[in-house]
């Protein structure tokens, strides 16, 4: 297997199926957790509570028949102490109904909680079913009870009750009766009750023991397996560390670009990834010995620019007595002295193309553009009624398609135009040369940039001339200085622009101009 992208996947494959594994087991059994959790909380424990409750309400009632309504001295306090205490049982018993039927949820689900819920519901709910039949089968006994209750009777067991018992009425008889035999029915209410409690009381314990013992295995899966992981992780590392070994040419070959040495290239072979980053890497020497290249060729620039502007500055002043004299001495010259005025024009036709070159080299000392937000439309639409006219009388045919969003950017207006002055005017020379035809500005938004496309349907330019367009001092034109397009790119890229050219011999150029909106 010759990938390195393929070996180390498998190695991470490898890790990451235990690391499922891991978590899977570790899943499943914090689910059996909860399960019994849940268990314990809406099932066990809630039914020992109110279990617990039904069990105190029941032994108020049974206490209340066995001992206090004997003691009772009126009948409305008897009717009202009975049918309290049996309220609450009967809503301590509701309770119990209801904690049952929410555990009854649980059998539907999966896991040990449900298994365990499933065996033994079956066994509560019958007991539970049961004692629903008792307290019905007592209730018809309460109102005969209440009818005439046997109020200050002696107990049974006291030598009294004979006679009281003999004394009283009928009715009163039958209640007395009655009351023993519900008491017994209410004992026996009480015993199940008891039962009920306690054996809900023994699964919440059972279920409380289940749940620490499966947290202590819990605990041993995962150190077991944690360590498991964390051995397999550390012996993929190693491995991938191994396959990796080749970058350390790479590392170096960092190093010598980081100490200059730009021309450095490293072999690109090895697994398929390493000759790929080899060839990565190689492309970004290359690039990074073009940008350092394109620095020193802003140096020399800026030099250049220097020199060609104290010289310029330097010309310009004779320049301008060369010119006003030969206007004066051509206005003092007579009216026949025609070969004198044709010289006298020549001159001054020289003198206006030297000025028109210095004021390109005086533009070569730059300076950092001063930004604000401007519209390219206004721009365009100010240089196109500058040159349109002198344009029209070379028959070259200035067009415009702006944006209609009217788009803007932070630039240097006066650098911007130009900028723009230059490129039309070569595109202007270069349709001129084949007699007439049109140059076509352009405007759009892209990106977070304007650009401005200067197109025009010239004669075009070689290709193998375009790469070396920008560099200073070099012209496709016969007499061009060579400083404008290099004066150009260098104003674009102050803005944090760039400039591109496209040209098909024949067919004609483009020039686009990218600056950033800001």
């Amino acid at each position: 297997m010759r990938s390195l992208t393929a070996r180390i996947l498998l190695g991470f494959i490898a890790l990451t199926v235990t690391f499922g594994i891991y978590t899977a087991t570790m899943v499943l059994n914090l689910r059996e957790v909860e399960d019994q959790a849940s268990l314990i909380l809406r099932g066990y424990f809630p039914l020992a509570l109110s279990s617990a409750d039904l069990v105190g309400n029941q032994e108020d009632l049974t206490a209340y028949l066995e001992q206090g309504l004997l003691e009772a001295v009126r009948p409305a306090q008897v009717t009202s102490a009975i049918g309290r205490l049996r309220k609450k049982r009967d809503d301590a018993f509701g309770v119990v109904l209801k904690t049952l039927g929410s555990l009854n949820g649980l059998v539907d689900s999966d896991g040990q909680a449900a298994e365990d819920v499933s065996r033994r519901m079956p066994k509560s709910e019958e007991s539970v079913n049961v004692l629903k039949q008792q307290i019905a089968d007592v209730a018809p006994l309460y109102p005969i009870v209440l009818a005439a209750p046997p109020l200050r009777m002696p107990a049974r067991t006291d030598s009294a009750f004979a006679a009281a018992y003999a004394a009283l009425d009928p009715v009163r008889r039958q209640a007395v009766d009655t009351l023993q035999d519900l008491v017994a029915a209410e004992k026996r209410i009480s015993s199940h009750v008891n039962n009920i409690h306690a054996d809900w009381k023994r699964h919440s314990t059972t279920s409380k023991d289940w749940l620490a013992e499966n947290e202590r295995t819990i605990l041993l899966r995962a150190v077991y397996l944690g360590v498991a992981a964390v051995v397999l992780g550390f012996l993929i590392t190693a491995w991938v560390a191994v396959m990796l070994r080749p970058l350390r040419r790479l590392r170096e070959g960092a190093r010598r670009i980081a100490a200059g040495d730009y021309g450095m290239r490293i072999a690109e072979t090895g697994p398929m990834e390493i000759s790929d980053l080899a060839r990565e890497f190689n492309s970004m020497g290359r690039a990074v010995q073009d940008r350092e290249e394109e620095k020193l060729r802003a140096a020399r620039l800026a030099m250049v620019g220097k020199m060609a502007a104290q010289i310029a500055h330097e010309v310009r002043n004779p320049l301008s007595s060369i010119g006003l004299n030969t206007e004066l001495l051509e206005d003092e010259l007579g009216a026949n002295a025609t070969e004198a005025r044709e010289l006298c024009r020549a001159i001054h036709t020289e003198v206006n193309r030297l000025t028109e070159v210095t004021e390109t080299y005086l533009g070569l000392r730059g300076g950092k553009p001063r930004l604000a937000r401007e519209s390219i439309n206004t721009i365009i639409g100010d240089l196109v009624g500058f040159v349109r006219n002198d344009l029209a009388t070379r028959q070259v045919t200035l067009e415009t398609d702006l944006d209609a969003a009217d788009p803007t950017a932070l630039i240097d207006a006066n650098q911007i135009r130009q900028c723009l002055i230059n490129l039309v005017r070569n595109a202007a020379d270069a349709v001129a040369a084949q007699g007439g035809g049109r140059v076509v500005l352009r405007t759009r938004s892209a990106s977070g940039q304007v650009e401005v496309a200067v197109e025009d349907n010239g004669v075009g330019i070689e290709r193998d001339l375009l790469p070396r367009l920008f560099d200073p001092f070099f012209s496709t034109k016969e007499g061009g200085s060579g400083l404008g397009l290099a004066l150009t790119q260098q104003i674009v890229r102050d803005h944090g622009g760039d400039i591109r050219v496209a040209s098909r011999v024949g067919r004609g150029t483009t020039f686009t101009l990218a600056v950033p909106t800001g």
